[in-house]
């Protein structure tokens, strides 16, 4: 009886786990848009200041975005209230985007002032060590043999499909 209920219970948690890595993973790449910024005079002399902050002045530095996106929350909260759930649900959208890229950015700038401290290094080894578990659990299950299967062919079929685009290309330019 106890398996039946471990594997009743296991099974969606491992697929809202699954979805939620998979939501944080891609939020977390979109930092390297706020790298490309980082390419401008303006934002790199910004960045490194950033990266030159010590450990606490490094940590401290993370509040500064929930304490920006807060304002914009409640206005979110706001048009909710007021009948206008596309507007609020698109405003928190794009602060969980935005805001979660920002995030993911000033975590790459300040890693190893961050990782300088005791306890964060000990929270850090935890939490990376929680989601490659989980990562693992998805990877290894049917679900997920199944998904990277379907991302193997997806890949070859892509491989595919640009070999032939560009036969066709060099066919047209040729009779030119």
């Amino acid at each position: 009886m106890r398996r039946w209920w471990k594997r009743l219970i296991t099974y969606p948690l491992l697929a809202v786990a699954a979805v939620l890595l998979l939501v944080e993973e891609a939020l977390w790449r979109l930092a390297k848009v706020y790298a490309l910024l980082g390419k401008l005079p303006v934002f790199r002399s910004l960045e490194t200041w950033i990266a030159g902050l010590p450990p606490y002045g490094a940590l401290a530095l993370f509040g500064v975005p929930s304490i920006a996106l807060a304002p914009i929350k409640l206005l979110a909260f706001y048009w909710l209230a007021g009948g206008h759930p596309v507007l609020g649900v698109s405003t928190i959208f794009t602060a969980k985007i935005l805001g979660t890229a920002f995030v993911a950015r000033l975590f790459q700038l300040t890693q190893p002032k961050l990782l300088a401290i005791g306890w964060f290094a000990w929270v850090y080894r935890h939490v990376t060590g929680v989601r490659k578990a989980a990562y693992d659990l998805w990877r290894f299950s049917a679900a997920g043999r199944l998904f990277f299967r379907f991302r193997e062919a997806w890949k070859r079929r892509r491989g595919w499909f640009n070999k032939r685009w560009s036969a066709i290309r060099q066919k047209l330019s040729v009779e030119r």
